[in-house]
Protein backbone atom coordinates (compact mmCIF):
# COMPACT_ATOMS: atom_id res chain seq x y z
CA UNK A 1 0.00 0.00 0.00
CA UNK A 2 1.40 3.67 -1.03
CA UNK A 3 2.11 6.15 1.13
CA UNK A 4 -0.30 8.30 -0.15
CA UNK A 5 -3.25 5.75 0.14
CA UNK A 6 -2.23 5.62 3.96
CA UNK A 7 -2.41 8.99 4.58
CA UNK A 8 -6.02 9.29 2.74
CA UNK A 9 -7.19 6.73 4.77
CA UNK A 10 -5.65 8.06 7.96
CA UNK A 11 -7.76 11.55 7.71
CA UNK A 12 -10.36 9.92 6.05
CA UNK A 13 -10.62 7.86 9.86
CA UNK A 14 -9.45 11.03 11.61
CA UNK A 15 -12.63 12.62 9.83
CA UNK A 16 -14.71 10.06 11.14
CA UNK A 17 -13.26 10.39 14.72
CA UNK A 18 -13.85 14.03 14.86
CA UNK A 19 -17.33 12.97 13.78
CA UNK A 20 -18.15 10.65 16.33
CA UNK A 21 -16.51 12.78 19.01
CA UNK A 22 -19.12 15.44 18.23
CA UNK A 23 -21.93 13.01 18.28
CA UNK A 24 -21.20 11.83 21.67
CA UNK A 25 -20.64 15.58 22.84
CA UNK A 26 -24.24 16.87 21.13
CA UNK A 27 -25.34 13.26 22.73
CA UNK A 28 -23.41 14.58 26.57
CA UNK A 29 -25.16 17.76 25.62
CA UNK A 30 -28.69 17.16 24.91
CA UNK A 31 -28.73 14.83 28.91
CA UNK A 32 -27.28 17.66 30.05
CA UNK A 33 -23.89 16.13 32.04
CA UNK A 34 -20.72 14.19 30.32
CA UNK A 35 -20.85 10.84 31.71
CA UNK A 36 -17.85 8.97 32.85
CA UNK A 37 -18.60 6.61 29.86
CA UNK A 38 -18.85 9.67 27.48
CA UNK A 39 -15.39 10.68 28.41
CA UNK A 40 -13.58 7.38 28.08
CA UNK A 41 -15.19 7.59 24.75
CA UNK A 42 -13.72 10.87 23.82
CA UNK A 43 -10.16 9.87 25.34
CA UNK A 44 -10.36 6.55 23.42
CA UNK A 45 -10.62 8.76 20.46
CA UNK A 46 -8.30 11.29 20.69
CA UNK A 47 -5.80 7.78 21.82
CA UNK A 48 -6.53 7.05 18.54
CA UNK A 49 -6.03 9.65 16.54
CA UNK A 50 -2.60 10.54 18.17
CA UNK A 51 -1.26 6.75 18.21
CA UNK A 52 -2.52 6.58 14.61
CA UNK A 53 -0.93 9.79 13.93
CA UNK A 54 2.55 8.53 15.33
CA UNK A 55 2.21 4.95 13.63
CA UNK A 56 1.56 6.53 10.07
CA UNK A 57 4.84 9.13 10.39
CA UNK A 58 6.73 5.85 10.95
CA UNK A 59 5.20 4.08 8.21
CA UNK A 60 5.81 7.23 6.49
CA UNK A 61 9.51 7.61 7.35
CA UNK A 62 10.23 4.03 6.36
CA UNK A 63 8.58 4.60 2.50
CA UNK A 64 10.69 7.32 2.55
CA UNK A 65 14.18 5.21 2.70
CA UNK A 66 15.27 7.31 5.34
CA UNK A 67 15.60 6.34 9.08
CA UNK A 68 13.31 3.11 8.22
CA UNK A 69 14.60 1.45 10.98
CA UNK A 70 13.19 3.55 13.29
CA UNK A 71 10.32 4.02 11.86
CA UNK A 72 9.41 0.29 11.58
CA UNK A 73 9.70 0.33 15.29
CA UNK A 74 7.69 3.33 15.67
CA UNK A 75 5.17 1.73 13.60
CA UNK A 76 4.81 -1.61 15.38
CA UNK A 77 5.01 -0.30 18.48
CA UNK A 78 1.76 1.87 17.88
CA UNK A 79 -0.83 -0.89 18.11
CA UNK A 80 0.94 -1.61 21.56
CA UNK A 81 0.79 1.76 22.76
CA UNK A 82 -2.92 1.98 21.37
CA UNK A 83 -3.86 -1.37 23.56
CA UNK A 84 -2.01 -0.01 26.82
CA UNK A 85 -3.96 3.41 26.80
CA UNK A 86 -6.94 1.55 26.22
CA UNK A 87 -6.72 -0.57 28.91
CA UNK A 88 -5.62 2.69 31.14
CA UNK A 89 -8.53 4.49 30.05
CA UNK A 90 -11.18 1.82 30.52
CA UNK A 91 -9.57 0.17 33.26
CA UNK A 92 -10.03 0.48 37.11
CA UNK A 93 -8.20 3.18 38.70
CA UNK A 94 -4.63 2.73 40.42
CA UNK A 95 -1.40 4.26 41.16
CA UNK A 96 0.62 1.59 38.94
CA UNK A 97 -2.34 1.44 36.63
CA UNK A 98 -2.15 5.78 36.22
CA UNK A 99 1.99 5.70 36.42
CA UNK A 100 2.00 3.03 33.36
CA UNK A 101 -0.75 4.90 31.18
CA UNK A 102 1.25 8.38 31.77
CA UNK A 103 4.56 6.43 30.57
CA UNK A 104 2.84 5.60 27.18
CA UNK A 105 1.39 8.71 26.68
CA UNK A 106 5.13 10.15 27.43
CA UNK A 107 7.07 7.60 24.65
CA UNK A 108 4.04 8.47 21.98
CA UNK A 109 4.45 12.24 22.32
CA UNK A 110 8.58 11.67 21.96
CA UNK A 111 7.98 9.35 19.57
CA UNK A 112 5.66 11.59 17.24
CA UNK A 113 8.02 14.64 17.83
CA UNK A 114 11.25 13.62 16.79
CA UNK A 115 9.65 11.25 13.63
CA UNK A 116 7.71 14.33 12.32
CA UNK A 117 11.34 16.47 12.64
CA UNK A 118 13.43 13.55 10.58
CA UNK A 119 10.01 13.60 8.51
CA UNK A 120 10.89 17.65 7.88
CA UNK A 121 14.39 17.81 7.76
CA UNK A 122 15.55 18.04 3.96
CA UNK A 123 19.28 18.24 3.35
CA UNK A 124 22.23 17.78 5.78
CA UNK A 125 22.51 21.19 6.68
CA UNK A 126 20.38 20.88 9.98
CA UNK A 127 21.33 17.25 10.73
CA UNK A 128 23.07 18.44 13.84
CA UNK A 129 19.85 20.73 15.04
CA UNK A 130 17.68 17.82 14.32
CA UNK A 131 20.30 15.69 16.46
CA UNK A 132 20.34 17.98 19.70
CA UNK A 133 16.47 17.74 19.68
CA UNK A 134 15.76 14.03 19.64
CA UNK A 135 18.50 14.08 22.12
CA UNK A 136 16.77 16.78 24.24
CA UNK A 137 13.40 15.05 23.63
CA UNK A 138 15.00 11.86 24.52
CA UNK A 139 16.53 13.00 28.12
CA UNK A 140 12.60 14.86 28.43
CA UNK A 141 10.86 11.75 28.18
CA UNK A 142 13.20 9.67 29.81
CA UNK A 143 13.75 12.00 33.26
CA UNK A 144 9.95 12.65 33.28
CA UNK A 145 9.00 9.02 33.13
CA UNK A 146 12.06 8.98 35.91
CA UNK A 147 10.25 11.39 37.86
CA UNK A 148 6.80 9.59 37.45
CA UNK A 149 7.93 6.48 38.71
CA UNK A 150 10.45 7.82 41.28
CA UNK A 151 8.60 10.82 42.69
CA UNK A 152 11.64 12.56 43.89
CA UNK A 153 10.87 15.68 46.04
CA UNK A 154 14.33 17.63 44.92
CA UNK A 155 12.85 21.04 42.94
CA UNK A 156 15.90 21.48 41.27
CA UNK A 157 15.36 17.98 39.34
CA UNK A 158 11.79 19.42 38.11
CA UNK A 159 13.86 22.60 37.08
CA UNK A 160 16.05 21.11 34.75
CA UNK A 161 13.58 18.51 33.36
CA UNK A 162 11.30 21.66 32.96
CA UNK A 163 14.43 23.14 30.81
CA UNK A 164 14.99 20.05 29.00
CA UNK A 165 11.21 20.27 27.66
CA UNK A 166 11.21 24.24 26.64
CA UNK A 167 14.97 23.30 25.01
CA UNK A 168 13.30 20.59 22.79
CA UNK A 169 10.16 22.19 22.02
CA UNK A 170 12.35 25.10 20.85
CA UNK A 171 14.25 22.75 18.66
CA UNK A 172 11.55 20.88 17.11
CA UNK A 173 9.72 24.81 16.27
CA UNK A 174 13.39 25.82 14.94
CA UNK A 175 13.26 23.06 12.02
CA UNK A 176 11.19 24.22 10.01
CA UNK A 177 11.71 27.96 10.54
CA UNK A 178 15.54 27.41 9.78
CA UNK A 179 14.50 25.34 6.99
CA UNK A 180 12.51 28.24 5.11
CA UNK A 181 15.33 31.01 5.66
CA UNK A 182 17.69 29.24 4.48
CA UNK A 183 15.55 28.04 1.41
CA UNK A 184 14.93 31.99 1.09
CA UNK A 185 18.67 33.12 1.21
CA UNK A 186 20.19 30.41 -0.47
CA UNK A 187 21.30 30.10 -4.57
CA UNK A 188 18.89 31.08 -7.03
CA UNK A 189 20.69 29.57 -10.03
CA UNK A 190 18.76 26.88 -12.02
CA UNK A 191 19.42 23.03 -12.26
CA UNK A 192 18.17 21.00 -15.27
CA UNK A 193 17.21 17.77 -13.92
CA UNK A 194 15.91 16.20 -17.33
CA UNK A 195 15.39 17.54 -21.51
CA UNK A 196 12.99 15.77 -23.97
CA UNK A 197 13.49 17.04 -27.39
CA UNK A 198 14.20 21.19 -26.33
CA UNK A 199 12.41 20.74 -23.68
CA UNK A 200 13.99 20.94 -20.19
CA UNK A 201 12.65 20.00 -16.92
CA UNK A 202 14.43 22.88 -14.20
CA UNK A 203 14.15 22.91 -11.27
CA UNK A 204 15.01 26.73 -9.62
CA UNK A 205 14.21 28.57 -6.62
CA UNK A 206 13.49 31.86 -8.72
CA UNK A 207 10.93 33.00 -11.37
CA UNK A 208 11.38 31.81 -14.46
CA UNK A 209 9.93 34.01 -17.52
CA UNK A 210 7.98 32.01 -20.19
CA UNK A 211 7.89 28.98 -18.24
CA UNK A 212 5.22 26.43 -17.13
CA UNK A 213 5.53 25.99 -13.35
CA UNK A 214 3.87 23.00 -12.13
CA UNK A 215 2.80 22.57 -8.45
CA UNK A 216 3.36 19.10 -7.28
CA UNK A 217 0.71 17.21 -4.70
CA UNK A 218 1.87 15.37 -1.99
CA UNK A 219 3.48 12.04 -3.18
CA UNK A 220 3.90 13.16 -6.63
CA UNK A 221 6.79 13.17 -8.90
CA UNK A 222 7.61 15.04 -12.09
CA UNK A 223 8.58 12.58 -15.27
CA UNK A 224 9.20 13.13 -18.77
CA UNK A 225 7.47 11.41 -21.43
CA UNK A 226 7.66 10.81 -25.00
CA UNK A 227 3.87 11.17 -26.64
CA UNK A 228 4.64 10.33 -30.14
Amino acid sequence: MSRVRLVRIFWLGAAALLVVAALVAIVALLRGELTETDGRILLTLGALFVVGATGLAGLALVDSGRYATFGKVVASLAPVEFAILVSWIWGDPGTTHEKIGSTTILLVVGQLALTTQLLLLAGRRLRPLVALTGALLTAAVGGTIAALWSEPEDTTFAKVLAATWILAGLGWFLLPVLQRYTAAVGPTGERVLAELDGVELVATRAPVPDAVEARLERGERLVLRRTR
